[in-house]
């Protein structure tokens, strides 16, 4: 074997480089030649990165006696494009890289560079979305407000999807388990020996499972009542354990670790919402029992392996992941967010509104959603975050379509407010907050109604004539009228034609940007994920509205 001496060695390499670096500008210069209208040599002279480069700069030490960086941030933020641009997976990002010249090109590597491998890309995205989870988004959008400022004018449109879980949904009894493996997990990370001891206190059969255990959907009723109260019983006991020994000795310790405290209120969670719990006089759980389903608490853990993730149920449709909410004009998306799927639909909407008030100093003029934001509620929530400078345009909910019974529209209430008159000309002044607090409940007495002849369309029969009629008047009545009120304008039905755009926004996400199924856990990663959705988005419709608005212009000076 013939070894080439290092002086050699050097001076070929000193000589072939040029030569190497000239063939890679040739070759550059030649395939741009031929594809100067490819989607990513357009992205190029119109997006500037030089900002998100500067806000990612701290990704790299600047001191430090380390090996120099390879792989720089310039490149590694052109490189999470491509990734969301093309839809592609780390590994696939890797591999484009190494074999797709076109998008070495867009990234600043030269034919012959090696790209970074997939785990590079992991540090850096991670970091990403751990401390500029939002950069990109906002950068994006910022730019697009320059080349197109009448954007911020527009109407915008609401909706939501659901974006699934990256765990799947477990029974009560393994939740139960796998929430206590994860508490005593963290407790491990904490100190070994008291891990050990508390473990040396329960019974791990019944907490964690006996090896030859049937399976679950094997057992009957009664066999599965018994094992879920042995598990409830032991994993309370586990919490006892936990706290005591941190109130004790080691509350400092325990304390700065925000998992084990995070754990023991997820245990705390699931207990509350699923089982009831009764002791006796010493304090001893004595029965278990798992509450009906209507009651079940609210936004109820459903998987230890992701607890932000909930049930969300969409007409028909349940799915087990979180609710995606997009603002949008009819061009390009100006907000995105993540909530846990159990959360109802208008609840985002003042967080549309409010971040994009943070973000881009942006109020809209208009906000079109569908029936589940009809209520008064949501139009006085929007008129508040605002501050009257955006409409809520919903269909309001219709409350004759429920029954035949008279509504709270059909009685008339006193400038004032104090007094409510029936259709009957009948007065009350009785009138008592409702537990909501969001209106007021007005009494008509037993004699006011009697032998009234509209008796029979105001109280039904489920309510006899020998007790009161009650009320509600909503706080937002006012509101409601307002809306009402435009609800019969043109304007109205003009605004909500424009619902179908947002629904072929949301289409595009699911099927061309892998927005159906989170790619993490956890709802800080899953927020990241849709943002970055959204970013491919707007960066591709900018492209298309450069070449509809040339198109536009050239025929415009056609003679």
């Amino acid at each position: 074997m013939t070894i080439i001496p290092p002086f050699i060695f050097s001076a070929i390499q000193a000589n072939l480089m040029p030569l190497l670096r000239w063939f890679s500008e040739e070759m550059y210069r030649r395939l741009l030649g031929r594809e100067p209208q490819h989607f990513l040599v357009r992205l190029h002279q119109h997006l500037d990165c030089v900002p998100l480069e500067e806000s990612c700069a701290e990704y790299h030490h600047r001191s430090g006696s380390g090996a120099p960086v390879v792989h720089g941030v310039p490149r590694l933020v052109r490189i999470l494009l491509i990734k969301y641009l093309l839809n592609l997976s780390l590994r696939e990002v890797e591999s484009a890289i190494r074999w797709n010249l076109l998008v070495k090109w867009f990234v600043g590597y030269a034919v012959f560079d090696a790209g970074p491998d997939h785990a590079t890309l992991e540090r850096f995205e991670q970091w990403v979305c751990e401390h500029r989870q939002r950069t990109f988004f906002d950068e994006v959008l910022a730019q697009i407000d320059q080349a197109f400022p009448e954007e911020r004018r527009k109407a915008q449109i609401a909706d939501t999807y659901a974006l699934r879980a990256h765990a799947a949904a477990e029974g009560l009894i393994t939740l139960i388990r796998h929430s206590c493996q994860c508490l005593l997990a963290a407790l491990g990370q904490v100190d070994d020996r008291l891990l050990t001891q508390v473990e040396s206190e329960l019974d791990q059969a019944a907490l964690l499972g006996a090896a030859d255990e049937a399976q679950e959907y094997r057992l009957d009723a009664a066999q599965r009542s018994q094992r879920l109260q042995q598990t409830v019983i032991t994993a309370v006991r586990c919490q006892e354990l936990i706290r005591a020994l941190w109130s004790q000795e080691t509350s400092a310790l325990i304390g700065e670790q925000p998992t084990v405290t995070g754990w023991l209120n997820i245990l705390d969670k699931i207990l509350a919402d699923e089982v009831s719990i009764t002791r006796n006089e010493q304090g001893e759980i004595i029965q278990v029992q798992e509450l009906p389903k209507k009651k079940k608490g609210t936004y109820r853990i459903g998987s230890a392996t992701d607890p932000d993730a909930t049930h969300r149920v969409h007409g028909e449709r349940k799915d087990f992941g979180y609710n995606v909410s997009v603002a949008a004009t009819d061009t390009f998306i100006r907000e995105i967010r993540v909530d846990t799927g159990s959360q109802p639909d208008p609840v985002a909407i003042v967080d549309l509104l409010r971040a994009q008030q943070e973000h881009h100093g942006l109020k809209p003029p208009k906000l079109i959603y569908d029936k589940a934001a009809g209520a008064g509620k949501w139009h006085k929530e929007v008129s508040k975050v605002s501050g009257g400078q955006t409409q809520l345009v919903a269909p309001l909910m219709a409350y004759d379509e429920r029954s035949e019974r008279f509504n709270p529209d059909d009685f008339t209430l006193s400038p004032d407010g104090q007094q409510l008159t029936c259709p009957n000309k009948q007065v009350s002044e009785k009138a008592y907050r409702s537990q909501s607090g969001q209106g007021r409940s007005f009494r008509f007495s037993a004699q006011q109604c009697q032998d009234c002849p509209l008796a029979d369309r105001c109280r039904g029969d489920k309510l006899p004539t020998s007790h009161m009629r009650q009320v509600f008047i909503s706080d937002h009545r006012s509101v409601l009228a307002l809306a009402r009120t435009y609800a019969q304008t043109a304007g109205f039905i003009a605004d909500l034609a424009l619902r179908a755009v947002i629904e072929r926004f949301i289409a595009n996400l699911v099927r061309y940007h892998n927005g159906r199924d989170a790619q993490r856990r956890g709802k800080p990663n899953c927020d990241y994920q849709v943002k970055m959705n959204g970013v491919a988005f707007n960066l591709r419709q900018w492209m298309r509205e450069i070449d509809k608005r040339s198109k536009a212009s050239t025929a415009a000076s056609l003679p």
